[in-house]
């Protein structure tokens, strides 16, 4: 008995002292990310801590002092690169982060809020000089955490869910315009470190501008609903992503005129980027339930379903790597002889031939003016460009040599009426006009190129 109340002591003991003694999981991870940015043109402006029995809460003040080293360090882990001026745009900003954490080993969770608390330097002199009352409502907006982002993350797992703090609010310029600005119920979860998470979903519910001008009674609207987005990477070049849009709207009205408007219902795409098999791979696939675009000088046009499919595959993985690589920093290079190093490196990936696939490019509905409705098109396409060693002295002697490499097999079908439409308003289809097969309600265009030579509906164009 003695035996047993002594290692239930002990056991008591240990569990009591573990909140004092402290989570060193957390401990070592906040310090590891803390010192990574440190080391990486931020630097530590304030900071202090509070603890319990049960919880530690440290509150830091991070300024970016050193913009240039600070951007080349969020280089490393993205694809495409950030141009020179986010440098200027960010560089002073002043950014707060409250974490807290529990005090037992037990739990890996760390709670963060991340929240700009000024602006950046360049940005806060610009806004002072334009309106001092809108510069003094941003900054008591920035004071008041009212643009935050918060997460849980789980240092044990790695992985990360979290939340924007929505949005909604109303500002009246000196001058009587008017803006509203919302974000509402944007949430998030991923896996991997969080710079360069391997997993990432987004979701945000909405964001609306609303634009009032009084002197000229202009008002601009933009709103968008429901986004979604999934990610998945296994490295810069090897992704596949997805992402969804319920509904977005473009407005600009005068005196309740409409001027110009775009909108579009049900919006989708997926792409992907493989280079782990023996050639690469790429796919595109994109569906949009309805698209309409009106303004007051040319016609209003609505079409619906619209699809785009299109896969690259035999991509030398090789040349591809050098593509990506010098056309990541097509934002920030200087070099006078960057367009002919990417012209040397495209004619590079091209003489090693590659294959292009749309197996459908389609509008089913086509609405002209609010009048009748008509049928669209579909256009269906298979290219091959064969391996050509040679290909660059070829086409040295003539542009038109990298013609005589490619197999292309082709079909465009149209509805009668909209062939008729294009007809009349397009200079360039009364050149093809001519080769235009008739079949039941629609034209047909059946269009091959085979050894540089260029034939419509078997009939060859010279």
């Amino acid at each position: 008995m003695k035996k047993f109340l002594i290692i239930l002591f002990i056991i008591v003991g240990v569990v009591a002292l573990l909140p004092i003694i402290g989570n060193s999981v957390a401990q070592k991870a906040l310090k590891e990310n803390v010192d990574l940015f440190c080391a990486n043109g931020v630097e530590i402006q304030n900071e202090t801590s509070y603890s319990t029995y049960l919880k530690t809460k440290n509150h830091y003040e991070f300024i970016l002092r050193d913009a240039p080293k600070f951007v080349k360090f969020i280089n490393q882990y993205s694809d495409a690169q950030l141009p020179p001026y986010v440098e200027a745009a960010i560089g002073g900003v002043t950014i707060g982060v409250d974490i807290e954490y529990s005090n037992f080993p037990i739990s890996s969770k760390i709670v963060l809020d991340i929240y700009p608390i000024t602006l950046p330097k360049e940005l806060e002199q610009e806004l002072k000089q334009q309106s001092l009352n809108f510069y003094n409502y941003v900054d008591k907006l920035l004071q008041a955490k009212g643009v935050l982002y918060h997460m849980n993350y789980y240092t044990s797992e790695d992985i990360f869910d979290g939340f924007i703090k929505d949005i909604d609010e109303k500002y009246v310029f000196d001058n009587g315009n008017e803006m509203i600005f919302k974000l509402l119920h944007a949430t998030y979860y991923g896996e991997g470190p969080i710079i360069a998470p391997k997993n990432l979903h987004t979701n945000i519910a909405e964001i609306a501008i609303n634009v009032i001008e009084k002197e000229s009674d202009e008002t601009i609207i933009f709103r968008a609903k429901d986004l979604k987005s999934a990610s998945t990477f296994e490295s810069q070049s090897t992704y596949a992503s997805s992402a969804s849009l319920k509904s977005f709207s473009f407005l600009l009205k005068e005196q309740q005129k409409k001027k110009l408007g775009a909108s579009l219902d049900d919006f989708k795409v997926n792409i992907s980027s493989n280079v782990q098999a023996s050639a690469g791979e790429f796919y595109t696939k994109m569906s949009l339930k309805e698209m309409e675009i009106n303004t007051k000088d040319i016609h209003s046009i609505k079409v619906s379903d619209i699809n785009y499919d299109i896969s690259l595959d035999g991509v030398d993985k090789d040349s591809f790597e050098e593509f990506r690589v010098l056309t990541s920093h097509a934002n920030v290079t200087n070099s006078p002889d960057y367009e002919q190093k990417l012209q040397k490196i495209v004619v590079k990936l091209l003489s090693k031939g590659l294959s292009l696939s749309i197996p459908d490019m389609s509008i089913k509905k086509v609405l002209l003016d609010n009048k009748e409705s008509i049928d669209g098109f579909n256009f269906m396409a298979r290219m091959t460009l064969n391996e050509n060693p040679n290909l660059e002295q070829d086409l040295k002697m003539s542009p038109n040599k990298i013609l005589e490499s490619i197999n292309l097999a082709s079909t465009l079908s149209l509805s009668k009426v909209l062939f008729t439409f294009i007809n009349e308003n397009v200079l360039l289809m009364g050149l093809i006009s001519p080769f235009a097969k008739e079949e039941e309600d629609k034209m047909i265009f059946k269009i091959k190129l085979n050894a540089g030579a260029l034939s419509i509906n078997d009939r060859v164009i010279n």
